[in-house]
C-alpha cells in the first residue's frame, strides 16, 4: 500500500491524528502535566494540526506547531489557522533557550536522530517545564524496527533524557493502543509500515512482525541543567 493510502487509513482510524491512542492519549498527558492556561507549548511534528486545535480549544494554551513537511503544514493551517506554524528540522529547532513551558512530540521521535532532538527539547524547555513523548519502543533487545525508523529501548531512552536534564514523571506502556490500531487497520484492509530486515541477520533476530515493538506515553520534567548544552 502506498504512503498516501496508508495515511488516509490512519486518519480515518485515529480521528485525524495519525497515531495510536489519538487525542485520548494527548488528553491523558496534558492532565498529568496540568500546565496553566496561556502556557507556551510546542507541538514538535505537528502534522495536520489536529492536536494544535485540541490544545488551543480545550486547554487555552498558546501553541506553536513545527513540522518539516510543507504538505502537513498546509493541512495544519487549514485545520487550525489561529496557531503559529514553523517549518524546520527537529534537530535544529529555531527557538531561543527556554522558549516553551511544554513540548509535545507524539509518534515522531522515532523518525529523527533522537538523542540530538532530546537535547534540543532540553534547550527550548524552561526549567520546570514538561516534555510529553509517545512513540514506539523495543520491548526486548534484538527486535526489529519498521523501515526507516530509529526505535529505542526504554533504558536507552531514559538515559538519553537523564543526560539532557529531564526527570521522568510518568511512564505508561500503551502497547495495547498500538495493537488495537493495528487490528483495526487490518480489518479495514489497510496495512502497517513495512519492515527492513538485514538479509544476513540470524533467523532468531529477523522478526518480520510487530511482536517486539511496544508503544509508550512518557511525561518528563526539565529540572536540571544539561551539562551537554
Amino acid at each position: 500500500m502506498e504512503n498516501d493510502e496508508r495515511r488516509a487509513c490512519l486518519q480515518r482510524m485515529t480521528g485525524g491524528t495519525l497515531r495510536p491512542g489519538g487525542l485520548t492519549l494527548t488528553t491523558r498527558a496534558l492532565e498529568l502535566c496540568r500546565m496553566p492556561p496561556e502556557a507556551r507549548v510546542l507541538d514538535a511534528g505537528c502534522g495536520n494540526g489536529v492536536t494544535l486545535r485540541h490544545l488551543r480549544e480545550r486547554y487555552g494554551v498558546r501553541c506553536c506547531g513545527l513540522d518539516l513537511s510543507m504538505e502537513m503544514l498546509a493541512a495544519a493551517r487549514d485545520e487550525d489557522g489561529e496557531g503559529s506554524l514553523v517549518r524546520a528540522r527537529m534537530e535544529e529547532i529555531p527557538f531561543r533557550n527556554g522558549a516553551f513551558q511544554g513540548v509535545l512530540c507524539e509518534c515522531v521521535l522515532s523518525h529523527t536522530n533522537a538523542e540530538v532532538v532530546v537535547r534540543e527539547f532540553s534547550r527550548i524547555v524552561e526549567e520546570g517545564g514538561f516534555l510529553i513523548l509517545s512513540d514506539l519502543y523495543h520491548l526486548f533487545p534484538g527486535s526489529a524496527a519498521p523501515q526507516g525508523m530509529e526505535v529505542l529501548g526504554r533504558d536507552r531512552l531514559e538515559e538519553c533524557l537523564a543526560r539532557s536534564g529531564f526527570d521522568i514523571v510518568t511512564w505508561e506502556d500503551r502497547t495495547a493502543d498500538l495493537r488495537r490500531l493495528a487490528a483495526e487497520l487490518i480489518m479495514s484492509g489497510c496495512s502497517l509500515p513495512p519492515y527492513h530486515v538485514d538479509p544476513g541477520a540470524a533467523p532468531a533476530k529477523a522478526f518480520h512482525d510487530w511482536r517486539g515493538i511496544g508503544y509508550y506515553l512518557l511525561v518528563a520534567r526539565r529540572t536540571n541543567d544539561n551539562q551537554c548544552r
